[in-house]
């Protein structure tokens, strides 16, 4: 929605739109019409006094090696020796994180490809000025033609290595603790026990080595012996390392304590309860496979925090998981994920944040506006205190923010085609304002997504057929928004492309297919705003649900603006449920489903035109104060409309204003947008996204943030 242009200094603001639009809306003057002004919105400092929101970020690339050499870069301005560990396969690594850690290194575990160097690992190894790489594993694990190109390098590599990986465990604990009276022991067969301590071990210096099932190998045995240990801590159950093991180590002279689970995810939690962290940062990453937890557990040991590993899928994170974060994140810890959206996906980085087992998203809009003096400025202050008016700990009712930031370029004159350009709110001069305004997001743990949408109207329309069409000029845009997100430090992106000929349908899915495998491979989200559809053959036939919710991690049904020409409700429950119905229909994924909500009214009146015969209406927005002001200073009859399949419905009233004209006025109050967001139960939605937060003042948000969480958290 394009509210940055057309507006003059007056203290008039209105947003217009044509039919079929989000929003038609304006901003009046009297706070009797609607009191809602910016300065009124920003929470008192003593609302927010005591609250300790819980930041969330995520250290992830396109591959397991990126990912090892983003946490590397987070950790590591510099180091002087390197760890490098095959990427597809765990037995040597396992113990490295204790070397990575040790005096003797005091850097990096980086994770190449067994036959060659990786991309990017040396670049990394110059950036951090290393001048020395341990090896793990035999040239079977790393192959020579790696040793030779770090050598050519003239860095310094030494191999630690044995006939397997019992051996190559004693090896690099040896290296890492020439001598120690405690050590932990983990199975050599699987991965999870032994990274569940890797970050402790690695922080206390404390040698890590592995055993088979039923019996130590001599080989361990013997290093224990070497380093003089007396007591050990086995990490597992007995399905993985069987009392006979516990026996052999007994007959030894060591004393032995066991920390275990029903399962690797149970045993990783008895580990981090048992045992003494640091826990203002908690390190999140999967349980299904070694490489993040494995270079994090270097990360997290330089300030002993744990690592929590979790499942694949947020439904399958126990309820003791979630209590643990929930205890963690109300002690105001922050967590860092470890891994892209592959293996951490954002209903469960959702989960993480909130501590809500029924995961789901709540999407706010942001709408501004600038003007004055500073107008850049202006608009930037805005949007920081729209971010401000959520009270307390924001994740407890909102997710992602969504500002409303760019808009696609008009073909220029002369030209028969867009190019896949858009513009922003702020000038190249002012852009740093972008990424200030996803940095008062992220300090209170919320994604921002910005939007790009494009005018509505047949230039709007115009130029996104154009580029729709043609691949070069929809890969251009998909550079730019890549060049946005870089620039402003976004999370992903809103496409609300609301105007478009229906034969560009198929355009529009291939543009979010392709658009979708470029950000998801950088770990940026994807939402996709649409208009509402209740029937195959309705109007909006360009938007082929089913088709483009493979493409988005969310759908946004803007499930709003039912009447649009004429005295109506914004969104009647009955309508609502018949788009849910015919996306359902559809064969869509309604987890993937956010449903659209307003918080926006709408007055209307006749126009001078309009006739009996003929009533043409105008309107303005109000917010839900707003209406109930009108109401007030009118004493005007508060009425609601239902119908048998919506008892609650949707309040409305008359009144006629000083000049004699008759007005009408639609809102949603708490109980019909409480009975909307009932929906999300109903039809097992993926959450919420509302348009937006520009309505909300401080009377409003100490219903609608409670009632957002109510039914998202």
């Amino acid at each position: 929605m394009n509210i940055f242009e057309g507006a003059d200094d007056a203290t008039v603001l209105k947003f217009k739109t044509g039919f079929r639009k989000k929003v038609v809306l304006t901003l009046v003057t009297s706070l009797t019409t609607l009191t809602l002004f910016f300065s009124n919105w920003i929470v008192p400092p003593s609302v927010l006094a005591g609250s300790t929101p819980s930041q969330t970020s995520r250290l992830a690339g396109s591959t397991r090696f990126e990912t090892t050499l983003e946490i590397s870069k987070t950790g590591w301005t510099q180091a002087s020796t390197v760890i490098l560990a095959r990427g597809d396969d765990y037995p040597d690594a396992l113990a490295g994180a204790v070397l990575a850690n040790s005096p003797q290194a005091k850097g990096p575990l980086l994770l190449t490809d067994s036959a060659s160097l990786s991309e990017g690992v040396l670049a990394e190894i110059q950036r951090l000025g290393a001048n020395k790489v341990y090896l793990l594993g035999g040239t079977g694990a790393v192959s020579p033609a790696v040793e030779a190109t770090l050598k050519a390098q003239n860095l310094t590599v030494e191999r630690l290595s044995g006939e397997d990986r019992y051996q190559t465990a004693a090896a690099i604990a040896l290296k890492a603790v020439p001598q120690a009276t405690q050590a932990y022991l983990a199975s050599g067969n699987s991965f999870a026990d032994a990274l569940s301590i890797s970050s402790y071990a690695a922080n206390k210096n404390i040698p890590l080595l592995l055993s088979e099932q039923k019996t130590v190998p001599e080989v361990t045995l013997n290093a224990l012996k070497t380093l003089g240990v007396t007591n050990v801590a086995l990490i597992g159950g007995e399905g993985v390392l069987e009392p006979s093991v516990e026996d052999t180590l007994k007959a030894q002279g060591i004393s032995v304590t066991r920390m275990s689970g029903v399962d690797r995810y149970a045993t990783n939690l008895d580990v981090l309860n048992k045992l003494t962290y640091d826990r203002s940062s908690i390190y999140v990453a999967t349980g299904e496979d070694f490489p993040d937890a494995l270079a994090g557990a270097v990360l997290a040991a330089k300030q002993n925090n744990p690592i929590l590993l979790v499942p694949k899928n947020a439904e399958d994170l126990s309820s003791n998981s979630v209590s643990y974060l929930s205890a963690q994140r109300t002690s105001g810890a922050s967590f860092t994920l470890l891994g892209g959206l592959g293996v951490i996906s954002s209903g469960l980085e959702s989960l993480v944040r909130t501590g809500s087992q029924q995961s789901r998203i709540s999407l706010q809009y942001l709408q501004a506006y600038g003007s004055g003096s500073n107008p850049a400025k202006a608009l930037y202050d805005n949007y920081v205190e729209e971010i401000n008016s959520i009270p307390g700990n924001a994740t407890d009712s909102v997710d992602w923010l969504a500002p409303n930031w760019y808009r696609i370029n008009t073909i220029p004159d002369g030209q028969s085609a867009a190019d896949g350009s858009f513009s922003g709110p702020w000038a190249t001069a002012n852009e740093f304002y972008a990424p200030l305004t996803v940095k008062a997001a992220h300090d209170r743990g919320l994604k921002v997504l910005p939007s790009v949408t494009a005018d509505y109207n047949s230039k709007g329309q115009a130029a996104l057929d154009s580029i729709l069409a043609s691949s070069a000029t929809r890969q251009n845009l998909i550079q730019n928004i890549n060049q946005m997100l870089q620039t402003t430090n976004g999370d992903g992106v809103v496409i609300d492309f609301e105007y478009i000929s229906d034969a560009s349908g198929p355009n529009l899915t291939q543009f979010m297919k392709e658009l979708y495998a470029s950000l998801h491979s950088q770990n940026k989200l994807v939402v996709e705003a649409v208009n509402a559809r209740t029937s195959p053959t309705d109007w909006n036939q360009e938007y082929n649900y089913h088709d483009l919710a493979q493409y988005v991690d969310y759908l946004n049904i803007m499930t709003y603006d039912y009447s649009t020409t004429s005295p109506g409700p914004i969104a009647p429950l009955s309508w609502v449920k018949s788009v849910l119905n015919f996306t359902q229909s559809q064969g869509v994924d309604m987890n993937k489903v956010l449903l659209g909500i307003p918080y926006y009214g709408r007055n209307w009146y006749p126009l001078a035109t309009s006739t009996p015969e003929k009533p043409l209406y105008d309107q303005d927005a109000v917010s839900l104060t707003g209406a109930r002001n009108l109401s007030a200073k009118y004493n005007a009859s508060l009425q609601r409309e239902t119908s048998p399949t919506d008892p609650v419905g949707i309040p409305t009233f008359t009144y006629t204003d000083e000049n004699q004209v008759a007005h009408t006025v639609y809102y949603d109050d708490i109980q019909s947008l409480s009975a909307k967001l009932d929906l999300l139960d109903e039809y097992h939605l993926g959450g919420a996204a509302a348009w937006s937060l520009f309505w909300v003042d401080t009377d409003s948000a100490k219903e609608i943030y409670p009632l957002l969480q109510q039914h998202l958290r």
